[in-house]
């Protein structure tokens, strides 16, 4: 039997036994262990519970915090063929940046939103990108911009994931 070098037996022992310390402490990428669905079944309107990672900063804005809550999906119309609304867990102001339009291309929904912000003109852009791996769970990335007038500049950026809600 030939020797196993120990970086690879810890990262066997930790899916065997469920933990995830080893890929802390690795470089190897995680890549998803499920085949995404295939695109002509992708049903995704309906509502959804969703945990969004500790977002990283850039910019001299606060970092906030990870969040969690519900969403709905649904269809839209024209160019932005999907309307996903956080019903939950993320204050929105103004209101209408918890409302994105989006699109699905294959396996990849792109939703998008923007608006003025505060009395100063300043902006918010909103964007993220989620590959729908079942009909009942999607993940990807998220980023967010604030623009001010003046040039000051913040960017957010975080992984979210999305499980469909039980029953629905």
């Amino acid at each position: 039997m030939k020797k196993i070098n120990a970086a690879v037996f810890s990262i066997i022992l930790a899916v065997v036994l469920g933990s995830s310390s080893a890929f802390a402490q690795s470089d190897i990428p995680l890549v998803p262990l499920v085949k995404p669905i295939n695109p002509k079944l992708i049903k995704i309107s309906g509502t959804w519970n969703y945990n969004a990672t500790m977002p990283t900063v850039q910019g001299m804005c606060p970092a906030g915090g990870p969040a969690s809550g519900t969403l709905s999906i649904s269809k839209g119309g024209g160019a932005r063929p999907y309307i996903l609304v956080f019903q939950s867990g993320r204050v929105c102001n103004p209101a209408s940046l918890c409302t994105f339009n989006g699109t699905l291309s294959g396996n990849e929904l792109v939703f998008v939103n923007e608006a003025k912000v505060d009395d100063e003109g300043g902006e918010v852009t909103n964007a993220f990108r989620l590959t729908v791996l079942t009909n009942e769970l999607a993940t990807g990335e998220a980023s967010s911009r604030y623009l001010h007038p003046d040039g000051m500049e913040c960017q957010w950026s975080y992984g979210i994931t999305l499980r469909r809600k039980s029953g629905k």
